[in-house]
């Protein structure tokens, strides 16, 4: 009798990127850091050595983050960096307020202990990464994303997911502007405290002027 076959042979396997996927992949990140600054100008042979790919890679990845917003493509010229125009985010930060700061409320009576430890655990991980940027990045993006799927609403956590990485370039300017980082900071501890306390007004309120005023730094000194 053939042996059956182990579960890891049947489980299915995710093809490997391909290299335009890898180089869209290095890009993506160097902007939404602001690495690569809005208006930047994104010239092929420069790309070429920075990301070690051929031009056809560098071109088709190119036109991946065009379908993003990331890129700004243009007619027998190089392609540049996406502009971020406030005025074009500002409807978008006024949904994110609304939902993260509703998410809040709800996450202040619905999350499990379990939930508020691992939020304290990226609080504690958050200020270790003060000087990192792409670590707090990643690791602010974890938290935010947690209170929200804490509400235990499918619809505006997809809403959430779709509105909160349009605004993450948005977002990494605001936090570079002058002492933002221990701010924000403080703002995530006091959300934190309210959620443990399970004071849903106070965890709403504390939500709704965290993400307004990272709409407020991004509108006063835009990119």
């Amino acid at each position: 009798m053939p042996d059956s076959p182990t579960a890891s042979s049947d489980a299915p396997t995710r093809p490997p990127a391909s290299l335009a996927e890898q180089a869209a992949a290095a890009l993506r990140r160097l902007i939404l850091l602001n690495l690569l600054p809005p208006g930047e100008v994104l010239n092929e042979p420069d790309l070429v050595a920075r990301l070690g790919v051929s031009r056809t890679p560098v071109r088709e990845a190119l036109k991946l983050l065009a379908g993003e917003g990331l890129v700004t493509l243009r007619r027998n010229r190089a392609a540049l960096v996406a502009r971020l125009d406030p005025a074009d985010l500002v409807p978008l930060f006024e949904l994110e307020v609304a939902l993260e700061s509703f998410c809040a409320g709800l996450a202040a009576e619905r999350m499990s202990a379990a939930e508020i430890d691992r939020l304290d655990r990226l609080q504690a991980a958050l200020e270790a990464a003060r000087d990192d940027r792409d670590a707090y990045t990643r690791l602010n993006r974890q938290a935010h994303r947690l209170i929200v799927t804490a509400a235990r609403s499918p619809a505006i956590a997809e809403a959430h997911g779709r509105a909160f990485t349009r605004l993450e370039r948005a977002r990494n300017f605001a936090l570079a502007a002058e002492g933002r980082v221990e701010e924000s900071l403080a703002e995530h501890r006091a959300i934190l405290e309210a959620l443990r306390a399970r004071e849903a007004e106070r965890a709403r309120t504390l939500m709704q002027a965290h993400v307004a005023r990272t709409q407020s730094l991004l509108t006063s000194s835009p990119p």
